[in-house]
């Protein structure tokens, strides 16, 4: 009798889940081409003008004083925004903008929200050069939509999203306070997005804006996922018989597509209940397993100190004739070891500079990053400090960008690493023991980063693409049985339903 119930459970689950689960495996086989949509640093670069250092004519402590805010900025960069240098200012999680080139004007005062900076024409202009020879065939006012919903665009509200008339149907998003593009999407893009990433991740703007109600939905949609195949495989495991057969020898009761759900589960099963429960695990149910990210304290002690903007320099004037005419787009300033250095950032890399004297950092020696590596984990000393060329399990390196990565792991409880660039002296990523096991229990069984398919994007693309077909095949068998039960059931049900009256 329990077991009928058991049976009983599985089918209304699969009833109610089989297609949330098909369009899961459906939907993460688009996401293996087309991600979601972004704008990546070197994309962000690559439209910028090169800098043009000799037009500056203000330092930043004089342009943080023209934006008549308090205190400090968390971070500070300058670039040319159309042909003139700007600073951009973030202080508590909102960007501002100032001219830097001394022909500061007050802000549009047609526009009444005093957060907007950037003006509805101001926009559009930017939209159409960032794009070449497009023009702006729309151009609304929004705080979020569809694909602007990552918190990292939190900075830039609201956004202008402009329409162009290129034959990719691109938008643009522009931010109101600083004038700069901070997201394009194509229409292909859009359209793949639709069948891929949204569906994945329930990504609906209106329960996407609230945020743990999206979270809470996803969660137990996934939970129920889980509890879905793991039923399925113990039932399809309780109904094979080696010894004692069912009629004509068969070693399974079932025939047509009973017979498929059943031998797909039993080869795939495994796979689905996994790939599930790694799904389930992203979203960190109880606290559990999840990424490692630098705490506030650990910046602040790696830094040796806050950032100050009057330690925010340029160097003398043969700092900015050497820079004039190279492909310099961008420049930030960072904080190390209690020294104010200038990254200089190019499309595809980044080089340190002397905040006072101008001259290139060649980069840090071990004993240099160690010294200050050992105050970011207090009273406990450092294990081991290697030199990485080709990066490791946890922490994947771009040889080309970061060459010279140094790993320092510390002697405490949790085995906290991190991953520091010789060159930039930044800390690009840390791990501790819960983070190690969250790789593998989401980069491993998810993902398939395992190795030796790890680094090979084509034979685990494959690997995917053949498991999540074994994932299609067993939902889709589960879903016509479900459908025909419905269908055969439904009818007898109405009708004994309208016996009663």
């Amino acid at each position: 009798m329990k077991l009928r119930y058991l049976h009983l459970i599985h089918r209304w689950l699969g009833i109610g889940l089989g297609l949330f689960v098909l369009l899961w495996f459906l939907s993460g086989l688009v996401m293996l081409f087309v991600a979601y949509p972004q704008l990546t640093q070197a994309e962000r670069l690559n439209r910028l003008d090169s800098l043009q250092l000799q037009q500056v004519k203000l330092s930043a402590a004089q342009a943080w004083v023209l934006t008549g805010k308090l205190g400090q900025p968390e971070s500070v960069r300058l670039a040319m925004r159309g042909h003139r240098p700007t600073y951009y200012f973030l202080q508590h999680g909102q960007w501002l903008a100032i001219w830097a080139d001394a022909n500061n004007v007050a802000p549009d005062e047609s526009i009444p929200d005093e957060s907007i900076q950037v003006s509805k024409a101001e926009a559009i202009n930017v939209a159409e050069q960032y794009q070449g020879h497009a023009k702006a065939t729309e151009a609304l006012l929004l705080d979020h939509d569809q694909w602007s919903i990552s918190s990292s665009l939190n900075g830039h509200r609201p956004l202008y999203r402009v329409a162009l008339d290129d034959a990719d149907a691109t938008e643009l998003y522009v931010s109101s306070h600083t004038g700069e593009v901070v997201l394009d999407t194509q229409g292909a893009e859009r359209a793949w997005n639709w069948l891929g990433s949204v569906i994945h991740w329930v990504y609906f703007t209106p329960l996407r804006m609230e945020r743990e109600l999206w979270r809470q939905v996803v969660l137990w949609l996934a939970f129920a996922g889980v509890a879905l195949a793991s039923l399925g495989l113990w039932l399809g495991v309780q109904r094979i018989r080696i010894n004692r057969r069912y009629s004509n020898d068969r070693v399974t009761p079932y025939r047509g597509w009973a017979r498929w759900h059943q031998i797909v589960g039993l080869s795939a099963g495994v796979f689905c209940i996994t790939w599930l429960f790694s799904g389930w695990l992203s979203l960190t149910p109880f606290g559990w397993f999840s990424d490692r990210a630098l705490r506030a304290e650990e910046t602040e002690r790696w830094a040796g100190g806050t950032p100050n903007v009057q330690d925010m320099r340029l160097p003398a004037s043969a700092f900015a004739t050497r820079m004039t005419g190279t492909d310099i787009k961008e420049i930030e300033w960072l904080k190390f070891a209690g020294n104010t250095y200038i990254l200089a950032k190019a499309a595809e890399q980044e080089s340190l500079v002397d905040c006072q004297s101008g001259v290139p950092v060649a980069g840090f020696s071990a004993a240099i990053l160690q010294a200050q590596a050992a105050k970011l984990v207090l009273h406990t000393q450092i294990a081991s400090a290697h030199w990485l060329t080709s990066g490791d399990l946890y922490f994947n390196q771009d040889a080309q960008k970061t060459p010279r990565v140094l790993r320092v792991a510390f002697a405490d409880a949790l085995n906290t690493t991190f991953y520091i660039d010789a060159r930039t002296s930044k800390i690009l990523a840390s791990q501790d023991s819960y983070s190690r096991t969250y790789r593998w229990l989401f980069n491993g069984l998810h993902r398939i980063d395992i190795p030796p398919l790890g680094d090979r994007l084509l034979a685990r693309r494959i690997a995917i693409f053949l498991l999540s077909a074994g994932g299609v095949l067993l939902t889709l068998a589960g879903i016509v049985l479900g459908w025909r039960r419905v269908r055969r059931k439904w009818p007898q049900r109405v009708a004994a339903g309208n016996r009663q009256y």
